[in-house]
């Protein structure tokens, strides 16, 4: 039975409330071979909260996020995007199309362009945003060089609201694992996505540094106004951040709420939080 996120709509102004959903899944299924990895998964994600997607290994939430970066072919069900010109049958767009309707994605394992500095990893997924032509970029026409200047500073920016700028001509490969998980972040925000899917952000940091991320995220969401949909085991981070959480369970939905509700539900409790109180538990 789904939870609903009561407290989360009377707590928000009514516009929020009735907004159109900026992620809408219905029926999705998800099958390789015999397996079956998704089965008839269903939620919405409002525009500007941090939403997470939580469950024990396994559960599927992995094989959701590739279904909506399309670099799975769910063989069931929809998946309807609200980008800038309009809803969007995600089914029907190719996976080199996702980002240009607004949707980044960070991975389990860091996919950096590890030769490269911070600022270079950074300044390539700003090149996006570039108009220029071949041919302007060739000569060095004015509008090419106006973009370039504007782009560089862009990533300066970007870098140091991360506290990476002392690292910005740093080797990626030469930085400790956190830090580099920083990068990947940074990297997705430069291109100013409409919608963050971040698969589990937090995935080798110590304490410390899972608390400067929570804040480092909030404080992400509430700039620029992008949702987020992340996966991740730290329950702390979890319960801290986010808006509305879903749970899933054996490749299906199990639940959905608030924190809270979350936390005190007898269906969650049992298959993922195992009892403990959640803010204990890593």
């Amino acid at each position: 039975m789904r939870v609903m996120d009561q407290n989360l709509a009377a707590a928000a102004p009514a516009a929020v409330a009735t907004r159109q959903p900026l992620l809408s899944l219905s029926g999705v299924r998800m099958a390789f071979g015999g397996i079956v990895a998704v089965q008839d998964v269903g939620f919405d994600v409002m525009p500007g909260t941090v939403h997470a997607l939580i469950g024990p290994n396994g559960a599927g939430k992995t094989t959701v996020l590739n279904c909506i970066s399309r670099f799975y072919t769910p063989q069931q069900g929809s998946m309807r995007f609200c980008a800038a010109h309009g809803e969007v049958e995600l089914l029907r767009c190719k996976a080199h199309h996702i980002a240009r309707l607004g949707i980044a994605r960070t991975f389990q394992n860091l996919e950096l362009f590890s030769e490269l500095t911070v600022f270079d990893n950074v300044l390539i997924a700003r090149s996006m945003a570039m108009r220029a032509t071949l041919a302007e970029a060739l000569l060095a026409l004015p509008r090419q060089r106006r973009e370039e200047r504007e782009q560089r500073e862009r990533t300066e920016a970007l870098l140091e609201t991360l506290g990476l700028q002392t690292h910005a001509h740093a080797v990626v490969r030469d930085l400790p694992y956190g830090t580099q998980k920083l990068v990947e972040l940074a990297r997705a925000m430069a291109l100013e996505p409409r919608l963050m899917l971040l698969d589990e952000p937090a995935a080798g940091m110590n304490n410390r540094e899972i608390d400067a991320l929570g804040a480092t995220l909030r404080q992400l969401q509430q700039r620029s106004q992008a949702t987020l949909l992340l996966i991740e085991h730290s329950m702390p981070l979890v319960m801290s951040i986010s808006d509305t959480i879903t749970v899933m369970h054996n490749g299906a939905f199990l639940a959905q709420g608030t924190p809270k509700e979350i936390e005190s539900h007898p269906a969650v409790v049992e298959a993922y939080l195992g009892g403990g109180k959640s803010g204990k538990r890593r």
